[in-house]
């Protein structure tokens, strides 16, 4: 009896497999994959924000200043009929370099209010996560946007340089990705860099030559440019910063 069941199996078969090869379209097709809820329709780095910034001495708040910063920006598309919640971001660092050519150092401290703060330590590979509560709506079409940037630094600080990736999480368990950036932060600290650089390879000065090693400049406008060169999405500043560094070293 099990040989007349086995048998009758293995003709079924046969004539279904017979069916599938002469009409192709009657076989079954798998179900598609199901369009995600959120897509980001488009991201950028671009410079429209000054960020606050408190300056402490000797554990008091002695001035406030803006600091120029860009906007990563991500346009997110909600196609479901329900609000999504986004509830956390992460800054993924690809790598976080300095440009340390060392000039002296103050007491002061500064702590801007970036959206996302990277820690003194962060280096290749960190995560950085930020919670956040933002909503939105069903069928919807809106933009958000993060300044990053470290979380202290001291008066003598140099700027840095960080390539990285932003991660952001639904609350329906779906992740978009902001393609990689390289951003140069604090900008203010650029600014003294390519002030104390220009000092230290101009002209002779009543004050004496700057305290940079020019040599230092020179490797630090060569190592830029080559960063600058290589990234996809350098922000505004540091494309400015590599072409005012590179003519401060050629002087």
């Amino acid at each position: 009896m099990l040989e007349i069941v086995g048998a009758v199996v293995t003709v079924i078969a046969g004539v279904a497999g017979l069916i599938f090869l002469f009409w192709p379209d009657a076989q079954p097709k798998p179900e598609p994959e199901p369009v995600p809820a959120v897509e980001l329709v488009d991201s950028d780095v671009d410079r429209e924000q000054n960020v606050a910034a408190d300056v402490v001495f000797d554990g008091q708040v002695t001035d406030q200043v803006q600091v120029p910063a860009s906007v990563v920006s991500a346009t997110l598309r909600n196609s479901a009929d329900n609000p999504v919640l986004i509830t956390r971001a992460e800054v993924h660092l690809v790598s976080a370099a300095e440009v340390n050519c060392r000039y002296g150092a103050g007491p002061t401290d500064i702590t801007a209010q970036y959206d996302i703060k990277i820690p003194a330590d962060a280096r290749e590979g960190a995560v950085i996560p930020r919670k956040m509560k933002y909503t939105l709506p069903p069928h919807a079409q809106e933009r958000i946007a993060f300044t990053v940037g470290p979380e202290r630094y001291g008066e003598g600080a140099m700027p840095w340089i960080y390539t990285f990736t932003i991660s952001l999480y639904m609350d329906d368990g779906a992740t978009v990705t902001v393609p990689k950036v390289t951003y140069l932060a604090p900008t203010d600290k650029a600014t003294a860099f390519l002030a104390m650089a220009d000092q230290a390879t101009g002209p002779p000065q009543p004050g004496g030559p700057g305290l940079m090693d020019p040599s230092c400049i020179s490797k630090q406008a060569r190592f830029v440019a080559q960063l600058v060169k290589s990234a996809p999405r350098p922000s505004p500043e540091l494309r400015e910063f590599s072409v005012e560094l590179a003519r401060v070293a050629a002087q």
